[in-house]
């Protein structure tokens, strides 16, 4: 396959989970939401392509759709295990909120954005800062005062998530 077919191939996805993002986030699966949000998802990659990025965002920003599909899995997991927790921690009275430094080697700004998101989805944490070092986190179960193995506990399952090769 060619670049170009790669190109024009990427485009259409993007096009097409742009589209799907606006009929959920409309509610509706109608002919005019459907047509609202193909007009709308090539209007944003022309811009962002044209004026927001030095080049296109398809190369800038690749991330294969299995490991994407991976990251929704591990995501939902740890939404669920985390609310589990921070129920409990709440409930039993056990909070102990403490702001976390946790260290990162990731190098890919979007990788680094999805983490820091991720973080942020989960119960009990929320990601305060981040830079291409660490992630600064609040923590309301802060139960280490080592960097390290707070990371494993918070963001651990999410970076391997991008570590693993698609096969």
């Amino acid at each position: 396959m060619s670049g170009s077919d790669r190109s024009i191939r990427s485009y259409t996805l993007a096009v097409l989970v742009l589209t799907f993002v606006w009929a959920v986030w409309n509610e509706s699966y109608s002919t005019k939401t459907i047509i609202e949000g193909v007009v709308l998802g090539n209007l944003v990659l022309i811009v962002t392509n044209r004026y927001l990025l030095r080049g296109a965002w398809h190369r800038q920003y690749a991330v294969s759709p299995v490991t994407l599909l991976r990251y929704v899995g591990v995501l939902v997991v740890e939404i669920f295990r985390s609310g589990v927790h921070a129920i409990y921690v709440t409930v039993t009275d056990r909070i102990n909120v403490g702001i976390v430094d946790l260290p990162t080697e990731v190098s890919d700004p979007l990788v680094g954005v999805l983490v820091a998101n991720a973080i942020t989805l989960t119960p009990g944490t929320v990601t305060i800062d981040y830079d291409r070092k660490r992630y600064k986190v609040v923590w309301i179960d802060c139960s280490t005062d080592d960097p390290l193995q707070a990371a494993e506990m918070i963001k651990g399952s999410f970076e391997r998530v991008f570590q693993r090769r698609d096969s």
